[in-house]
This record gives C-alpha cells, structure tokens and sequence, in this order.
C-alpha cells in the first residue's frame, strides 16, 4: 500500500511539474517522501499505547525451563 501511495504522489509531483507550477522542482521531488513520513506519523501509536503491548517478561532472563 506504501508503494502506491509513494508512487502516486511522485507522478502528482510529475505532474505539477509539467504543468510548470510555480514550485520549486525540489520541493516537488521531496513531495512523496513527505507523505510517506505524514502517514507513518498518523499510523504511528503514541508512546502510552505503545507500553501497553510491551511483553511482561521484557528485559527478563530465560529460566531452564523457558
């Protein structure tokens, strides 16, 4: 899905610039690594959230019998 949506907004990009939109051809090459980062940061779980789902036997050796 990552990949789509990567190779959407590069052609979007692509596109603008034919269009010769007056933005700055970097800035168009940057579009779909900025969306990529956007998407991961909203998918992203917040920091409480993320110690809910953490192992209880995290940091614990293993016995003989594990």
């Amino acid at each position: 899905m990552d990949a789509y949506l990567f190779g959407a907004v590069s052609v979007i990009g692509l596109i603008l610039q034919g269009l010769a939109v007056d933005i700055s051809p970097y800035l168009l090459s940057s579009l779909p690594y900025l969306a990529t980062i956007l998407v991961l940061l909203i998918i992203s779980p917040d920091a409480k959230s993320i110690q809910l789902r953490v192992r209880a036997s995290l940091g614990q050796p293993l016995g003989p019998n594990d």
